[in-house]
């Protein structure tokens, strides 16, 4: 099975040419309500034709400003959030932090920030993922896409625990030194692998690939999540001393003497 990914669809004609041994993406049959926060109208229609091509079920709603997205998360509970950080009327910080505050929503930043403590920012606000512009278009629907089968199809065994880590009631809940601490989809299926592999490195490929798929995932970026892991879980994050990272490696944790 091959999976084609064309880098040159232009911004109104979003066309994919399903080939023998190509994946058809129009597959997923998974109707998901998805809420775009973006004040640009070009980019919103290049979204959406993405998605109509690539996942056609999906249905989508729009707000053009910060307050506006705020509401419609409240009134129409998407599946899915879109959230631009350049708004014409509030912080797009502010916007995730009160979106973050009331729902476990997944909520994917798109941004043209590239900066690392930006991005670092966004994740330890409550993002479970980001996506900087300009972004191949499929990239944004397979990441979309792993982040919803992994919220819809989570079977981890919720009793493992490795030194003083252990789950509470779901994947998003770490019991960390008696202490609940609640994390991200995304930070908790880091830590499953983590305690699952009971003091064993884990890669930072193995991880990459756990967090966007085969096709789509970034070694580099995984030091963002761990960081905002560490901020949860460390007594001094700069200097941490249960998730160790292994130069050039990946990371593990450790057990305490």
């Amino acid at each position: 099975m091959v999976e084609v990914f064309p880098q040159d669809l232009s911004l109104f004609d979003c066309k994919i040419n399903i080939h023998k041994d190509i994946i058809d993406y129009s597959a997923w049959r998974t109707h998901m309500k998805i809420l775009i926060i973006e004040d640009d109208e070009n980019m919103v229609d290049y979204i959406k034709n993405v998605f109509n091509v690539g996942w056609p079920e999906a249905k989508f709603i729009f707000a053009y400003k910060g307050k506006d997205g705020i509401n419609m998360v409240d009134k129409e509970i998407p599946d899915v959030v879109l959230l631009d950080l350049g708004l014409p009327d509030i912080n797009g910080f502010d916007v995730l932090k009160q979106i973050r505050h009331y729902t476990e929503m997944t909520i994917v930043l798109i941004t043209v920030r590239d900066d690392e403590s930006d991005i670092v920012k966004g994740l330890t606000l409550g993002a479970d993922e980001y996506i900087i512009k300009p972004f191949r278009q499929l990239e944004l629907l397979a990441r979309v896409r792993a982040l919803t089968r992994r919220k819809m199809s989570l079977s981890e065994d919720l009793s493992i625990s490795y030194g003083p880590l252990k789950f509470g009631k779901s994947i998003r809940e770490i019991i960390c030194k008696d202490k609940e601490i609640g994390v991200t989809l995304t930070e908790g299926r880091i830590l499953y692998k983590l305690i699952e592999s009971k003091g064993k490195v884990v890669t930072s490929d193995e991880i990459a690939k756990l967090i966007w798929g085969e096709r789509f995932y970034s070694a580099i970026n995984v030091k963002s999540y761990i960081h905002r892991i560490r901020q949860k879980l460390e007594e001094d994050a700069a200097n941490p001393s249960l998730i160790i990272n292994e130069p050039g490696v990946g990371y593990y944790i450790k057990l305490q003497d």
